[in-house]
């Protein structure tokens, strides 16, 4: 077994320059876990081939912390050494994924082949792309059809996850106002009707509309009457004699206030009839949105507050999956709530005051989202009955504040949840929260965890 040593200060895992020590523990702790494992899988024959990749990283993750345990120690960091240092971090990062890619396809090989004595080896090793949705749900696939007595620990612990990640998605789905579905294509005549009533963030705020053209096609046209972007998906159930003018499922981002022709199905043989069923979908954000990962978030509260986190990254039941990447900060209902990024708010609502541990609260949550200048979205979630200090389409910067915390929607107690998000690219109708670095007085926090307390800058 590979035993990792690093020096460790007690609080949050930042990063910092000047005089002060330099923590490493935030930066060094991912790559810890990932070597035990990779440890592990190294010791399966279905690796051996890959002997001389698991072996180089594990060697270098022995020598790199090494001399991250040295800086930790240092009155003022060497900067030579800690560019050195940072430079084999990342280098180290990109073999990790080289290593992840090689799981993926010998546990994809070993699935297609029907191979058991390689899926067991494989599924023994608790790596991350094990928990991605899509391969977890494969492997499940594959150990439900080939192990009638499920006698395999691991797996049934990940059938766990999956149970769990469903219901925590589903919360995530309905609070987050993440997708609508199974939309009626509409005649172009009929839209303006629909405008009349549809309201922000409703079924029907996102139009498709269909025209017959001269050639004897279809043209078809999206509008967003939302303020945010949306990610917009259409397939068609049945098609005749029609071809459309991308590959379908299709789908397109459609910016907030905006109406563009997104498709045009083209008659194939001019004599013949003509017939397709289609319906859309939409949710809410850019799938195709391209996060900045250099840019520094602030904590959501007022400069100078202590705060600490009841859920970090990857905590309790809710934050799994693709909802992994949020934080919850319990605070007294009332607390100032503060952007921690600029932007455009795109939601906004502090009509309600019931809150309790149950889904069927969910309808009750108030919130503020912002959507940023990246495509990103920043959700503020559980604030109190009128805890809404902003309006949709107003523009806010970073600090500026946003509402009150509270105790609204499917909530244990008073807390804040806060999360930036993206559509996930690959169901492209999920939300997908992503993880960032958070200022605090403290340095830059890139993996908040439950205990960990905070002061705003």
């Amino acid at each position: 077994m590979v035993r990792i040593v690093l020096v460790t200060l007690i609080g949050s895992a930042v990063l910092s320059g000047g005089s002060e020590k330099i923590p490493f523990y935030s930066l060094a702790d991912p790559l810890e876990k990932s070597a035990v494992s990779i440890e592990k899988l190294s010791q399966k024959q279905v690796m051996q081939p890959n002997q001389t990749l698991l072996k180089g990283f594990l060697e270098k993750v022995r020598s790199t912390l090494a001399v991250g345990a040295e800086l930790s120690g240092m009155a003022k960091a060497d900067q030579e050494v800690l560019k050195s240092y940072l430079n084999d971090l990342r280098e180290l990062s990109r073999t990790k994924e080289s290593i992840d890619s090689i799981y993926r396809r010998s546990l994809g090989a070993a699935i297609a082949g029907e191979d058991k004595p390689s899926f067991e080896q494989l599924v023994s090793v608790p790596l991350e792309p094990l928990h991605h949705p899509r391969i977890r749900s494969e492997v499940i696939a594959f150990y439900e059809k080939n192990y009638p007595k499920k006698s395999m620990h691991s797996l049934e612990s990940l059938r766990q996850e999956e149970e769990l990640e469903s219901k925590s998605m589903q919360i995530a789905i309905e609070q987050e106002q993440a997708y609508e579905e199974h939309l009626r294509i509409l005649k172009r005549s009929e839209v303006a009707t629909v405008k009349k009533t549809a309201q922000i963030g409703s079924r029907n705020s996102v139009i498709l509309s269909a025209e017959a053209n001269a050639a004897g096609g279809f043209e078809l046209e999206a509008e967003n009457l939302n303020p945010y972007t949306v990610t917009l998906s259409i397939d068609f159930e049945s098609i005749r004699n029609l071809k459309p003018s991308a590959k379908v499922p299709f789908f397109i981002e459609i910016p907030g206030k905006s109406r563009k022709k997104v498709l045009e199905l083209s008659r194939i043989v001019p004599t013949q009839g003509i017939d397709y069923r289609s319906t859309y979908g939409w949710v809410r954000g850019s799938a195709f949105a391209v996060h900045n990962d250099n840019y520094s978030y602030a904590l959501p509260f007022r400069k100078g507050a202590n705060i600490h986190v009841s859920q970090g990254y990857h905590g309790g039941i809710t934050h799994k999956g693709l909802s992994a990447y949020a934080i919850d900060f319990p605070v007294p209902v009332g607390t100032p709530i503060h952007a921690a990024r600029d932007g455009i708010v795109v939601g906004a609502e502090g009509s309600n005051n019931l809150g309790g541990l149950s889904p069927d609260y969910r309808q009750y949550a108030n919130y503020v989202i912002v959507e940023h200048n990246d495509g990103t979205m920043g959700n503020y979630y559980h604030l109190m009955q009128g805890g809404a200090a902003v309006t949709i389409g107003q523009k806010v910067a970073k600090g500026d504040l946003l509402g009150y915390s509270g105790n609204t929607g499917y909530s244990s107690g008073p807390h804040l949840h806060f999360s930036i998000s993206k559509v996930d690219p690959v169901t492209m109708r999920r939300p997908m929260n992503l993880p960032v670095k958070i200022q605090t007085a403290e340095g830059i926090v890139t993996l908040p965890r439950k205990g960990d307390r905070y002061t705003v800058q």
